[in-house]
């Protein structure tokens, strides 16, 4: 009855019960009350659309049509949908994507001001920049972004794009690790090691070793094996023992 009146709650609890496939509703069905919500101004209803021509759902699959519904979502001043515009582009314009991430950085998104931290230090289309770099890193970062509290971390124990201080970098690190990123609970474990800006612990720099588990990057892989071995050769069993048995 709500969508028969152009209620736009109903057409996109429509809308979804279709992608759920509930109530002998389709996928197309979606596809249709879907688009009457976008039509009606509804900019999440715009971006499930673009969703269904990313993944060819009620609709053929087409970039094209994603980046239509897309620009449609981010003249609207949808920043997710400025986001996921610049996804659509990272392989095939990156410069047209960081551009996109920054705008949607611009507007408050962690995740696009991540993306535009690593593209100007990894991207190699991207003319390298440390202190765009650091400037995003340090926006993700303080947004609570895990990943890049470790990734502006370790610009700030370098001193790649901002000053170096070895205290303000092991904080970023404990922060990241505390959020649940791997990369942050090595480095984490890493300064607290060697006692470079915390005080020196092999007990806690254990146990953060072992919380970060395995990573997929080899020089990574080799880096934590490196630290455990010299942990393990070195420390106290019992203090070893100990952090092990937080684990479980």
């Amino acid at each position: 009855m709500g969508a028969n009146r152009g209620h736009p709650d109903a057409l996109i609890a429509l809308g979804e019960m279709g992608l759920a496939g509930e109530a002998g509703l389709t996928d197309a069905d979606a596809y249709s009350y879907l688009l009457r919500a976008s039509e009606a101004g509804r900019t999440d209803a715009t971006r499930a659309l673009a969703e269904m021509n990313r993944a060819g759902r009620g609709v053929p699959q087409s970039l094209e049509g994603e980046r239509a519904l897309l620009e449609r979502a981010v003249a609207s001043f949808d920043q997710d949908a400025t986001k996921r515009l610049a996804d659509t582009y990272l392989e095939s314009d990156p410069k047209r994507a960081l551009e996109l991430y920054e705008q949607a950085a611009d507007a408050g998104d962690a995740d696009a001001a991540y993306a535009a931290g690593i593209m100007y230090a990894q991207t190699f289309e991207i003319t390298p920049n440390e202190e765009r770099s650091a400037f995003w890193l340090a926006k993700a970062a303080n947004a609570g972004h895990a990943a890049a509290q470790a990734d502006y971390g370790l610009l700030v124990y370098q001193g790649a794009g901002v000053p170096r201080d070895d205290t303000a970098a092991a904080a970023w690190f404990r922060k990241s690790a505390e959020g649940g990123d791997t990369e942050g609970a090595f480095l984490y474990a890493f300064t607290l090691a060697k006692g470079e800006g915390v005080q020196q612990d092999f007990g806690e720099a254990y146990y953060w070793l072992l919380k970060s588990g395995d990573s997929t990057v080899d020089d990574y892989q080799e880096d934590r094996a490196i630290l455990r071995e010299r942990l393990e050769a070195n420390v106290d069993p019992a203090v070893l023992a100990a952090a092990k048995a937080r684990l479980d």
